[in-house]
């Protein structure tokens, strides 16, 4: 077939699916599947997990290469099994599966973003959530752009953050927003009101956040950074 929407339509029906158990076996949201039918694109990442979980092709997914059947024997269905908060016990091996967004905080200068669309989710342990005293509904994990948080974070590493985690502790870093630019600094908490923003990165000067940004919410804590997943 040609053209990306019409091969999905294909696995739809083949596979018996609607919109919404697409979006739920892809991890998504069921306005993400009405984006990939109307722009006829996805990420590779979602496409990733669509193919593993319906035996098709990436290749043919993604550019109507070769056979729709799935021929990599390697790829294997994950056995994790999302559940609810209030599913979670004591016990330290269930896990709970936390949406990765399409959009990217900066380590440098600044990123800007209009979107937020899941493309596919990690497992958390609900230990491991239980004891940092997070909630799963206050998680967004996100990529990192620019080298500005180096040796810390690199570029297009993976973070998350606790969104009810607002308040300022110093030497911690933050997701923070300055009008529409969306950054990942470390802040310190000034006697004056204002704000300190340091990089890791030498290379980078602090940045001050006046106590009257703060004020008309020019400046606003996205929540902290409490977990990091790196390539070295």
């Amino acid at each position: 077939m040609g053209s990306l929407s019409e091969r999905l339509k294909q696995i739809m029906t083949e596979k018996n699916l609607n919109q919404t158990e697409l979006a739920k076996l892809a991890g998504a949201s069921p306005q993400s599947v009405t984006n990939w039918l109307k722009r006829n694109s996805m990420s590779k990442n979602v496409a990733r997990i669509i193919c593993e979980k319906t035996g098709y092709s990436i290749d043919w997914l993604l550019f109507g290469l070769g056979q729709d059947a799935h021929t990599d024997t390697n790829l294997k269905p994950s056995r994790l099994q999302p559940i609810t908060w209030e599913e979670i016990s004591t016990t330290n091996t269930e896990f709970v599966e936390v949406p990765v967004l399409d959009i990217h905080l900066s380590a440098g200068d600044g990123y800007y973003n209009t979107e937020e669309n899941e493309i596919y989710t990690l497992p958390f342990r609900a230990h491991t959530l239980r004891r940092e005293g997070i909630h799963v509904e206050n998680l967004k994990v996100v990529r990192v752009t620019g080298d500005s948080m180096e040796p810390k974070l690199s570029d297009n590493d993976t973070v998350s953050i606790d969104t009810a985690d607002k308040i300022v502790r110093d030497g911690k870093m933050y997701a923070i927003r300055i009008g529409d630019v969306q950054k990942i600094k470390t802040l310190i908490q000034n006697s004056d009101g204002s704000i300190t923003m340091r990089s890791y990165n030498a290379n980078y000067k602090d940045e001050i956040v006046a106590k009257e940004q703060i004020e008309c919410g020019e400046f606003t804590v996205i929540g902290r950074v409490w977990w990091i997943s790196s390539i070295v």
